[in-house]
């Protein structure tokens, strides 16, 4: 009995043994293979974009002209002659007054002035022979001059009742239609021109006084994505508005194929500006955290160790790229995408970048 008593007690402390070992050893290895882990990172180049910035402000694209056209005299509308969309060229009668009264008042101020312009003629004829007072000659003389200027502003009124394009365009508004009567100076129809539409853009206080360092600038449109449009500066106001901005025109000039954004539509506009700093560098935003107030990126050694440096950002680009001024030099590695789990010294591997001919390696 007490042989088999400790058989049993032999074997159950040979198979503790052996399980405590296999413990051990399995915990061994898994302390092994955690210390073994390296993060898995991605990363990027610093790029040097030279010693310039560029600031993207939302604006709008106008038409060179917008007017609202208005008659000069009063009365019904006889005719409208174009319609909205409808192409006119410099000079087309838009839209006509009834002209009735006009003609009967210029008619009447046209006798008289014939009337006047007769007498006057020979009593100044008389003046000249010496046949004549003085009085004479100048109540002749300054009748015949108000009647004038009364049958001209007659003459004019009639002319008036037509509505002429002041310049080649698009009817953009018919505001009122025939048979309705309209008062002098009421808008009644509202053109645009053809010429190459301007765009307007607010630019802060800050970037106003730097304008004279832009060195380029464009926009771009939502309709067409993968196009910018060159911008000229044709003027600034000189004072700000109740926001503190200050509105810029530009000349929207054509892409190479001559296509050309319409007006009305919104707006990107871009402008580089030069600076007075060295040369900057661009990374993707993402590789960008901050610690004690200070923005840093992880800088990967040749060593494939990561150490934290301390930068100066400016602006982040419409494309996701954070523009550093200070702090990082063009060709340098650093981590975008993974960040905030290292730490100072720790050793990464770099995941392989996205291929040309093989975008997903799947191969």
């Amino acid at each position: 009995m007490n042989h088999r008593i400790f058989g049993f007690i032999a074997s159950a402390v040979a198979a503790g043994v052996l399980t405590i070992s296999l413990s051990g050893c399995r915990s061994g290895e898994t302390v092994h293979h955690k210390q073994a882990t390296v993060p898995n990172v991605k990363t990027a180049t610093a790029q040097s974009i030279g010693s310039t910035r560029t600031i993207t402000y939302p604006g709008r694209i106008q038409p060179s002209r917008d007017v609202n056209l208005s008659f000069r005299v009063a009365g019904p509308i006889a005719a409208i002659h174009f319609r909205e969309g409808q192409h006119v060229s410099q000079g087309d009668t838009l839209a006509e007054i009834e002209e009735r009264d006009y003609a009967i008042q210029l008619a009447a101020t046209t006798a008289k002035y014939e009337q006047v312009k007769a007498e006057a003629g020979r009593v100044i004829e008389l003046s000249d022979r010496g046949s004549a007072t003085q009085n004479d000659y100048d109540k002749a003389r300054y009748g015949l001059e108000q009647v004038a200027a009364l049958y001209h502003a007659h003459q004019n009124a009639l002319n008036d009742t037509k509505m002429l394009a002041p310049f080649d365009g698009y009817v953009q508004q018919v505001l009122f239609e025939a048979g309705e009567t309209v008062g002098a100076g009421m808008p009644v129809i509202s053109i645009i021109s053809d010429d190459a539409p301007v765009v307007k853009v607010d630019i802060p206080a800050a970037d106003y006084i730097n304008i004279d360092r832009a060195v380029h600038s464009w926009c771009s449109v939502d309709v067409y994505p993968d196009r910018v449009f060159g911008l000229k500066l044709i003027d600034i106001t000189k004072k700000a508005n109740l926001n503190q901005l200050f509105t810029a025109r530009y000349a929207l000039l054509p892409d190479s194929d001559g296509t050309m954004p319409n007006p009305g539509i919104s707006t990107e506009v871009s402008i580089e500006f030069r600076t007075e700093e060295k040369t900057s560098v661009s990374i993707p935003a993402t590789s960008l955290f901050e610690e004690n107030g200070q923005s840093c990126v992880w800088v990967v050694t040749p060593e494939s160790k990561v150490e934290k440096r301390t930068v100066v950002t400016d602006n982040i680009d419409r494309d996701g790229n954070a523009r550093v001024i200070s702090g990082l030099s063009a060709g340098e590695t650093v981590v975008s995408a993974g960040v905030h789990s290292l730490k100072d010294g720790t050793k990464v591997n770099v995941l392989p970048g996205r291929s040309a001919t093989n975008p997903g390696n799947l191969l």
